[in-house]
Protein backbone atom coordinates (compact mmCIF):
# COMPACT_ATOMS: atom_id res chain seq x y z
CA UNK A 1 0.00 0.00 0.00
CA UNK A 2 1.24 3.50 -0.84
CA UNK A 3 -1.40 5.20 1.31
CA UNK A 4 -3.48 4.36 4.39
CA UNK A 5 -6.57 6.42 5.12
CA UNK A 6 -7.88 7.25 8.58
CA UNK A 7 -10.86 4.96 7.96
CA UNK A 8 -8.59 2.05 7.03
CA UNK A 9 -6.39 2.58 10.08
CA UNK A 10 -9.40 2.59 12.39
CA UNK A 11 -10.72 -0.58 10.76
CA UNK A 12 -7.41 -2.33 11.62
CA UNK A 13 -7.60 -1.01 15.20
CA UNK A 14 -11.25 -1.88 15.76
CA UNK A 15 -12.61 1.49 16.99
CA UNK A 16 -12.16 5.24 16.57
CA UNK A 17 -9.85 5.74 19.56
CA UNK A 18 -6.65 5.44 17.54
CA UNK A 19 -4.10 7.41 15.62
CA UNK A 20 -1.40 6.13 13.30
CA UNK A 21 1.81 6.69 11.39
CA UNK A 22 2.49 5.11 8.00
CA UNK A 23 5.49 4.53 5.73
CA UNK A 24 4.54 3.53 2.18
CA UNK A 25 5.66 0.33 0.51
CA UNK A 26 8.22 0.06 -2.26
CA UNK A 27 6.67 -2.25 -4.82
CA UNK A 28 5.01 -5.21 -3.13
CA UNK A 29 6.68 -4.87 0.28
CA UNK A 30 8.18 -2.50 2.80
CA UNK A 31 5.05 -0.71 4.00
CA UNK A 32 4.94 -0.11 7.76
CA UNK A 33 1.95 0.92 9.86
CA UNK A 34 2.09 1.87 13.55
CA UNK A 35 -1.15 2.39 15.51
CA UNK A 36 -1.74 3.54 19.08
CA UNK A 37 -4.58 4.33 21.44
CA UNK A 38 -5.12 8.03 20.89
CA UNK A 39 -6.56 8.79 24.34
CA UNK A 40 -3.74 7.01 26.17
CA UNK A 41 -0.64 8.85 25.00
CA UNK A 42 0.63 11.90 23.16
CA UNK A 43 2.82 11.60 20.07
CA UNK A 44 5.60 14.18 19.96
CA UNK A 45 6.99 13.35 16.52
CA UNK A 46 7.08 10.70 13.82
CA UNK A 47 10.17 9.82 11.77
CA UNK A 48 11.23 7.14 9.32
CA UNK A 49 14.07 5.72 7.25
CA UNK A 50 14.80 2.70 5.09
CA UNK A 51 13.45 -0.27 7.05
CA UNK A 52 11.94 1.51 10.04
CA UNK A 53 9.16 3.84 11.19
CA UNK A 54 9.47 5.56 14.56
CA UNK A 55 7.33 7.62 16.90
CA UNK A 56 8.39 9.53 19.99
CA UNK A 57 5.56 9.42 22.52
CA UNK A 58 4.84 10.97 25.89
CA UNK A 59 3.22 8.51 28.31
CA UNK A 60 2.89 8.78 32.08
CA UNK A 61 5.34 11.69 32.24
CA UNK A 62 8.05 9.82 30.32
CA UNK A 63 9.25 9.87 26.72
CA UNK A 64 9.54 6.65 24.69
CA UNK A 65 10.96 6.05 21.23
CA UNK A 66 8.95 3.21 19.64
CA UNK A 67 10.52 1.94 16.42
CA UNK A 68 8.59 -0.35 14.07
CA UNK A 69 11.13 -2.38 12.06
CA UNK A 70 10.68 -4.04 8.67
CA UNK A 71 14.18 -4.98 7.54
CA UNK A 72 15.34 -5.83 4.06
CA UNK A 73 16.52 -9.38 3.30
CA UNK A 74 19.78 -7.98 1.85
CA UNK A 75 22.69 -8.04 4.31
CA UNK A 76 24.15 -4.72 3.15
CA UNK A 77 20.80 -2.98 3.75
CA UNK A 78 20.49 -4.68 7.15
CA UNK A 79 23.88 -3.29 8.09
CA UNK A 80 22.78 0.20 7.08
CA UNK A 81 19.60 -0.16 9.15
CA UNK A 82 21.49 -1.40 12.22
CA UNK A 83 24.02 1.42 12.02
CA UNK A 84 21.31 4.06 11.61
CA UNK A 85 19.38 2.76 14.63
CA UNK A 86 22.53 2.73 16.77
CA UNK A 87 23.32 6.31 15.71
CA UNK A 88 19.75 7.48 16.38
CA UNK A 89 19.70 5.99 19.85
CA UNK A 90 23.04 7.59 20.66
CA UNK A 91 21.70 10.95 19.47
CA UNK A 92 18.32 10.94 21.21
CA UNK A 93 18.75 10.09 24.89
CA UNK A 94 15.78 11.90 26.42
CA UNK A 95 13.61 8.77 26.50
CA UNK A 96 13.64 4.96 26.64
CA UNK A 97 13.78 2.97 23.41
CA UNK A 98 11.70 0.05 22.17
CA UNK A 99 12.45 -1.69 18.86
CA UNK A 100 10.03 -4.25 17.46
CA UNK A 101 9.15 -5.92 14.19
CA UNK A 102 10.58 -8.05 11.41
CA UNK A 103 14.39 -7.86 11.62
CA UNK A 104 14.83 -10.56 8.94
CA UNK A 105 17.77 -11.89 10.94
CA UNK A 106 18.48 -14.45 13.62
CA UNK A 107 21.02 -14.47 16.45
CA UNK A 108 21.94 -18.16 16.49
CA UNK A 109 21.43 -21.47 14.67
CA UNK A 110 18.62 -22.63 16.96
CA UNK A 111 16.42 -19.74 15.75
CA UNK A 112 16.17 -21.25 12.27
CA UNK A 113 14.97 -24.67 11.09
CA UNK A 114 14.69 -26.38 7.72
CA UNK A 115 17.16 -24.30 5.67
CA UNK A 116 20.92 -24.29 5.33
CA UNK A 117 22.47 -22.12 8.01
CA UNK A 118 26.21 -22.58 7.40
CA UNK A 119 26.48 -19.50 5.16
CA UNK A 120 24.82 -17.13 7.63
CA UNK A 121 27.20 -17.19 10.60
CA UNK A 122 28.57 -13.73 9.75
CA UNK A 123 25.05 -12.27 9.76
CA UNK A 124 24.27 -13.94 13.12
CA UNK A 125 27.33 -12.37 14.69
CA UNK A 126 26.62 -8.95 13.21
CA UNK A 127 22.99 -9.01 14.37
CA UNK A 128 24.07 -10.03 17.88
CA UNK A 129 26.69 -7.26 17.81
CA UNK A 130 23.99 -4.78 16.78
CA UNK A 131 21.90 -5.67 19.87
CA UNK A 132 25.01 -5.22 22.01
CA UNK A 133 25.99 -1.94 20.31
CA UNK A 134 22.52 -0.45 20.71
CA UNK A 135 22.67 -1.35 24.43
CA UNK A 136 19.26 -3.02 24.60
CA UNK A 137 17.80 -6.32 25.82
CA UNK A 138 16.34 -9.16 23.75
CA UNK A 139 13.99 -10.42 26.48
CA UNK A 140 13.28 -14.20 26.64
CA UNK A 141 10.77 -15.72 24.26
CA UNK A 142 7.65 -17.47 25.55
CA UNK A 143 5.16 -19.63 23.70
CA UNK A 144 6.17 -20.66 20.17
CA UNK A 145 9.84 -20.76 19.21
CA UNK A 146 9.58 -19.45 15.63
CA UNK A 147 7.74 -16.41 14.27
CA UNK A 148 7.95 -17.03 10.50
CA UNK A 149 6.92 -20.14 8.53
CA UNK A 150 7.36 -20.96 4.84
CA UNK A 151 4.30 -21.74 2.74
CA UNK A 152 4.96 -25.50 2.90
CA UNK A 153 5.74 -25.37 6.62
CA UNK A 154 9.15 -27.00 6.19
CA UNK A 155 11.19 -23.90 7.02
CA UNK A 156 10.77 -21.64 10.03
CA UNK A 157 12.74 -18.88 11.74
CA UNK A 158 12.52 -16.39 14.56
CA UNK A 159 12.66 -13.21 12.47
CA UNK A 160 10.38 -11.06 14.62
CA UNK A 161 11.17 -9.79 18.11
CA UNK A 162 11.20 -6.91 20.56
CA UNK A 163 14.43 -5.32 21.81
CA UNK A 164 14.03 -3.06 24.86
CA UNK A 165 15.89 -0.62 27.05
CA UNK A 166 16.62 -2.09 30.47
CA UNK A 167 14.57 0.63 32.16
CA UNK A 168 11.45 -0.48 30.23
CA UNK A 169 12.04 -4.09 31.30
CA UNK A 170 12.28 -3.14 34.97
CA UNK A 171 9.70 -0.33 35.20
CA UNK A 172 7.01 -2.03 33.10
CA UNK A 173 7.60 -5.49 34.57
CA UNK A 174 8.36 -7.12 31.20
CA UNK A 175 8.88 -10.86 31.66
CA UNK A 176 9.25 -11.90 28.03
CA UNK A 177 7.81 -11.81 24.55
CA UNK A 178 5.10 -14.20 23.42
CA UNK A 179 4.84 -15.60 19.88
CA UNK A 180 1.17 -16.35 19.18
CA UNK A 181 -0.54 -18.40 16.46
CA UNK A 182 -0.48 -17.29 12.82
CA UNK A 183 -3.59 -16.02 11.07
CA UNK A 184 -3.48 -14.79 7.45
CA UNK A 185 0.22 -13.90 7.44
CA UNK A 186 3.29 -16.11 7.21
CA UNK A 187 4.50 -14.23 10.30
CA UNK A 188 3.11 -14.74 13.80
CA UNK A 189 2.06 -11.84 16.03
CA UNK A 190 4.50 -11.11 18.85
CA UNK A 191 3.39 -9.62 22.16
CA UNK A 192 5.31 -8.15 25.06
CA UNK A 193 4.33 -9.99 28.25
CA UNK A 194 3.99 -7.67 31.25
CA UNK A 195 3.23 -9.53 34.46
CA UNK A 196 5.18 -8.88 37.64
CA UNK A 197 3.79 -12.08 39.14
CA UNK A 198 5.14 -14.30 36.35
CA UNK A 199 8.91 -14.09 36.69
CA UNK A 200 9.41 -17.84 36.89
CA UNK A 201 12.58 -18.76 38.81
CA UNK A 202 13.48 -15.69 40.83
CA UNK A 203 16.99 -14.19 40.78
CA UNK A 204 17.30 -14.59 44.56
CA UNK A 205 15.27 -15.53 47.63
CA UNK A 206 12.76 -12.94 48.72
CA UNK A 207 11.11 -12.66 52.13
CA UNK A 208 7.65 -11.14 52.27
CA UNK A 209 8.34 -9.90 55.80
CA UNK A 210 10.63 -7.23 54.33
CA UNK A 211 7.54 -5.31 53.22
CA UNK A 212 6.56 -4.92 56.86
CA UNK A 213 9.51 -2.57 57.30
CA UNK A 214 8.64 0.98 56.23
CA UNK A 215 12.22 1.66 55.03
CA UNK A 216 12.51 -1.38 52.74
CA UNK A 217 11.14 0.09 49.49
CA UNK A 218 13.16 3.30 49.85
CA UNK A 219 16.30 1.28 50.58
CA UNK A 220 15.92 -0.83 47.41
CA UNK A 221 15.13 2.19 45.23
CA UNK A 222 18.11 4.17 46.52
CA UNK A 223 20.51 1.24 46.18
CA UNK A 224 19.32 0.45 42.64
CA UNK A 225 19.78 4.06 41.50
CA UNK A 226 23.22 4.28 43.13
CA UNK A 227 24.64 1.25 41.29
CA UNK A 228 26.72 2.22 38.26
CA UNK A 229 27.50 -0.58 35.80
CA UNK A 230 28.72 -0.21 32.22
CA UNK A 231 28.21 -2.62 29.34
CA UNK A 232 25.46 -4.24 27.33
CA UNK A 233 21.90 -3.77 28.56
CA UNK A 234 21.25 -7.35 29.65
CA UNK A 235 24.66 -7.52 31.40
CA UNK A 236 23.96 -4.28 33.30
CA UNK A 237 20.53 -5.57 34.35
CA UNK A 238 21.98 -8.89 35.61
CA UNK A 239 24.85 -7.23 37.47
CA UNK A 240 22.55 -4.75 39.22
CA UNK A 241 20.41 -7.64 40.46
CA UNK A 242 23.52 -9.41 41.75
CA UNK A 243 24.72 -6.30 43.60
CA UNK A 244 21.28 -5.60 45.06
CA UNK A 245 21.18 -9.18 46.33
CA UNK A 246 24.42 -8.64 48.26
CA UNK A 247 23.19 -5.36 49.72
CA UNK A 248 19.90 -6.95 50.75
CA UNK A 249 21.86 -9.58 52.68
CA UNK A 250 23.53 -6.80 54.65
CA UNK A 251 20.22 -4.98 55.19
CA UNK A 252 18.50 -8.20 56.27
CA UNK A 253 21.21 -8.82 58.88
CA UNK A 254 21.06 -5.26 60.25
CA UNK A 255 17.26 -5.08 60.46
CA UNK A 256 16.27 -8.66 61.28
CA UNK A 257 19.54 -10.03 62.66
CA UNK A 258 19.65 -12.73 59.94
CA UNK A 259 22.26 -12.92 57.19
CA UNK A 260 21.08 -15.68 54.90
CA UNK A 261 18.11 -15.24 52.58
CA UNK A 262 16.74 -18.74 52.87
CA UNK A 263 13.01 -19.03 53.31
CA UNK A 264 11.83 -19.53 56.84
CA UNK A 265 8.67 -21.15 58.04
CA UNK A 266 5.69 -18.96 57.25
CA UNK A 267 7.66 -16.61 55.00
CA UNK A 268 6.93 -16.29 51.28
CA UNK A 269 9.47 -16.95 48.56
Amino acid sequence: MTHVSEMEARSFWGNDDCDFSFSKSEGMSGGILTLWKDSALSVVLSFSGPGYLGVKVSWRNNFYYCINVYSSCTLSLKRSLWKELVDLKEKYKDGDWLLGGDFNAIKKRSERFGTSTSANKLEWREFSNFIEDVGMIDVPCKGKKYSWFSANGKSKSRLDRFILDGNIVSSWGVVGQFIAQRDVSDHCPVWLVVDKEDWGPKPFKFNNEWFNNKDFTCFVEEEWKAIKVSGRGDFVFKEKFRIVKDRLKWWNKVVFGKYDLEVEEGVGN
